[in-house]
């Protein structure tokens, strides 16, 4: 058997077990059950792979679209990231809601009943040419819009009562039934998978913070009598202790899913980073959006790596103001090996929805400056032959992945 036929059986293998790996442990767990009402002893993971880090990152994300195709050309896949020299890839793994693989313990959240595309995608995409490991991040979505629609008491209220359909709520968030289930995908994902990274996207706030839940967390987290108001009486919603506030909510949940990560690595070895999808704010770089509770000051030090959205089609940037959003970060003393700049190529006003091949290439070469040394594309299902072709132009070699220091020796 040559090297290519036995890959090819090694990964029709592993799709024939990811989708039975869920139906095996529920009667494994319902033996152990039976056997005495003990608890079960935790599944074993699904897909067991070293931890690799590496110096410098290029990375393309798939969304859940790519992730969950059951007709999805992995070959293809696989040889245009050999061909972009991509060190890493980002996989999406969906909301608390809705996710791609058979969750025991939320099966109304499966997509697919019976299939774990997550397995599948990381056995068809772990590995680059010559064997060399990719990293692997999993993306969480944090938009909660059919939990929402169900209980509206876990939405995010505005000053006017109205309830937001796609975000939660702070308390909820905070003290919260949505925050206790982040954190169970966190670990789900985490004892599962082995991934290097597990990134939150989406979590952020709009103006929906003032529900009476959320104005009570408000003074009991920062003392105050009431919410900061303008002379009319209204809320003052942009002011700076509101946005202090919200930050500090996610940094809190970033704190916890960190222990969530601590705790699994103590069991398996193997310690996962945690990312946070950030907004960047192009007119004050090194304040981050606060209003969104995205203030970088305050969660860089909460998470293992913030990925900015350095989306120049979305509000209409270019490769120059991305790069003068980096040099006001590196002038601030930001710690940059933090930072992952992900380059979108959607543009809303084109008539294909993408930017150019060749403004995502000088997007790309933008975000590789000012000490930053991990660069992502987004998304996958939106590039076509010819941004493909630009990116290579841009990448050009293959940067090296080593083996990740077990958590006893810390982080590189």
């Amino acid at each position: 058997m040559n090297k290519h036929t036995a890959h090819t059986a090694n990964r029709s293998a592993v799709r024939a077990a990811a989708r039975t790996t869920a139906s095996a442990a529920t009667v494994a767990v319902a033996a152990t059950l039976a056997l005495g009402g003990c608890t079960a002893d935790p599944i074993p993971p699904t897909v067991d792979r070293p931890l690799v880090r590496a110096d410098d990152v290029q990375s393309i994300s798939l969304g859940i679209e790519d992730v969950t195709d059951n007709e999805q050309d992995w070959d293809a896949v696989r040889e245009r990231l050999d061909a972009a020299h991509a060190n890493m890839v980002t996989l999406a793994s969906g909301r608390v809601e809705f996710v791609a693989f058979d969750w025991e313990a939320h099966p109304e959240a499966v997509a697919d009943e019976g299939t774990d595309h997550l397995a599948v995608a990381i056995d068809e995409l772990a590995a680059g040419p010559g064997d060399e490991p990719r990293l692997v991040d999993i993306l969480i979505d944090a938009l909660i819009p059919k939990w929402i629609s169900e209980d509206p008491s876990v939405g995010g209220v505005a000053e006017d009562g109205s309830v937001s359909k796609y975000t939660p709520s702070a308390t909820a968030i905070h003290d919260g039934p949505v925050g206790d289930r982040y954190l169970e995908l966190v670990e789900e994902l985490a004892r599962r998978y082995q991934p290097d990274q597990i990134t939150f996207t989406e979590l952020k706030f709009d103006d929906e913070t003032f529900g009476k839940d959320d104005s009570a967390l408000y003074r009991q987290m920062t003392g105050e009598a009431d919410w900061p108001r303008r002379d009319d009486g209204s809320i003052d919603q942009s002011a700076p202790e509101i946005g202090e506030w919200r930050s500090q909510v996610l940094a809190d949940l970033l704190d916890r899913a960190s222990a969530v990560l601590d705790d699994v690595a103590a069991d398996t070895g193997k310690r996962t980073k945690l990312g946070m999808d950030t907004l960047i704010n192009w007119d004050d770089p090194t304040a981050g959006v606060p209003d969104s509770g995205l203030s970088y000051p305050v969660l860089v030090e909460h998470a293992d790596r913030l990925v900015l959205w350095g989306y120049l089609g979305i509000g209409n940037h270019t490769p120059r103001e991305l790069e003068d959003v980096l040099a006001a970060l590196e002038r601030s003393g930001m710690p940059m090996e933090k930072f992952i700049v992900s380059v979108g190529i959607w543009d809303h006003g084109e008539a294909d929805g993408t930017i150019s091949p060749k403004l995502m290439a000088a997007g790309v070469r933008a975000a590789d400056t000012h000490g930053i040394t991990s660069v992502n594309v987004t998304p996958y299902t939106l590039m076509t032959p010819e941004h493909w072709s630009a990116l290579s132009e841009v990448w050009t070699t293959l940067p090296a992945t080593l083996p990740a220091p077990s958590p006893s020796e810390g982080s590189p």
